[in-house]
């Protein structure tokens, strides 16, 4: 006996259709999440799986960092803002590239982006880089 059409399967998606309900389980999509040096397995709902696809995809999965400032404090320092989605950055990845900014840039720099929950602001004026709560 063939399944009639829910709401769900009868909408059109960028995909052409959606899924049935049977077949995402057929694909056992889930979310995971580094934990505790252990990836992990944090959601299997379709509708956080299929959230968590879309999020990767926006701006091919690249923060959104903008300039505010070129002449930060008068003194030509360049203060970025990480434009926060609700995913924090990779902050030994973000300090590495505020360092080679720095090289760049040939003034301090700084990155204003939120850390669990917390305005959180990197500096860095040469070889190391300060995190300060702000």
């Amino acid at each position: 006996m063939p399944c009639s059409p829910s709401p769900t399967t009868s909408t059109p998606s960028p995909a052409g259709r959606r899924r049935s309900p049977r077949r995402r389980r057929h694909l056992d999509l889930f979310v995971y999440e580094l934990k505790d040096e252990e990836w992990t397995i944090t959601d299997k709902q379709w509708e956080r799986v299929r959230d968590a696809l879309c999020d990767a995809m926006t701006n091919s999965g690249h923060p959104y960092i903008v300039v505010e400032d070129g002449d930060y404090k008068g003194r030509r320092e360049l203060y970025l803002r990480h434009q926060h989605d609700g995913r924090d950055l990779d902050l030994p990845y973000a300090e590495r590239t505020l360092q080679y900014v720095h090289q760049i840039w040939g003034r301090p720099v700084h990155l204003e982006t939120r850390v669990e929950g917390k305005a959180v602001r990197l500096t860095c004026e040469g070889e190391k880089v300060r995190r300060e709560t702000i």
